[in-house]
């Protein structure tokens, strides 16, 4: 099924090309496959698209009804969801993995795929996770086995969260994003690596990798304040 014109907008959003949604295999699902992909059913959903990770694995965007974006306890209902019962992955696309043996090349870590696959698009090596703590086998402190296939003893590797990953939540309480943060990079440290953290610029948005390659160049980001975990 081709991309709904809903979802080619959404993509165009993070400044993805057709050509680079075509390459990541991205598409729309057929709203009578909803519920079989998702393996449960949300009420409101209207359409979604598909991010495949592998031939096994996938993350949707999802889109809901006008109104109906919302829980009966007002918290906002999520924007991506996996199928039931299926564990954290790391978010690899295709332009990345030749690189992910050879220790010399630093690698970018960013929270999204969408993110990745533009930094991918502008020259960046990213992968991404697919949460600020889903870089973690579900109840330990352990990387998820994906984090296996790269070569990280030695490699340099920038975190790139989104600009407000360190501000208080709409309740004006600490989210404990700066210990997600922190986690994988002292995890990601005693594999050998030397982790450090790019800082994108702070303001009244909210601003992510996508958004601010979308603004500005690579050689601008890379001039980006960082600091050594």
């Amino acid at each position: 099924m081709t991309l709904m014109p809903e979802h080619s907008k959404d993509l165009e959003k993070s400044g993805l090309s057709d050509n680079v949604a075509k390459e990541a295999n991205i598409k729309s699902v057929p709203q009578e496959q909803i519920f079989e992909m998702l393996g449960f059913s949300i009420d409101g959903i209207i359409s979604m698209y598909e991010i495949p990770f592998d031939s096994e694995y996938s993350r949707f965007r999802i889109f809901y009804e006008d109104g109906k974006e919302f829980s009966k306890d007002g918290s906002k209902k999520p924007k991506y969801l996996t199928k039931k019962d299926t564990e954290n992955r790391l978010y690899m696309p295709s332009k990345v993995t030749s690189v992910l043996e050879n220790v010399s090349i630093p690698l970018n870590i960013t929270e999204g795929e969408k993110k990745a696959l533009k930094a991918c698009q502008e020259g960046l090596d990213c992968i991404g996770i697919t949460g600020l703590w889903n870089w973690k086998v579900k109840g330990k402190d352990e990387l998820i086995p994906d984090f296996d296939k790269i070569a990280l003893d030695g490699r340099t590797i920038y975190l790139i969260p989104d600009n407000d990953w360190l501000e208080p939540d709409r309740k004006g309480e600490r989210k404990n994003l700066k210990q997600a943060v922190h986690g994988l990079a002292y995890l990601l440290i005693d594999k050998g690596a030397k982790v450090y953290w790019r800082e994108l610029p702070k303001g009244e948005e909210k601003i992510g990798m996508d958004d601010y390659l979308c603004m500005h160049s690579v050689a601008h980001l890379k001039k980006l304040p960082v600091c050594e975990i």
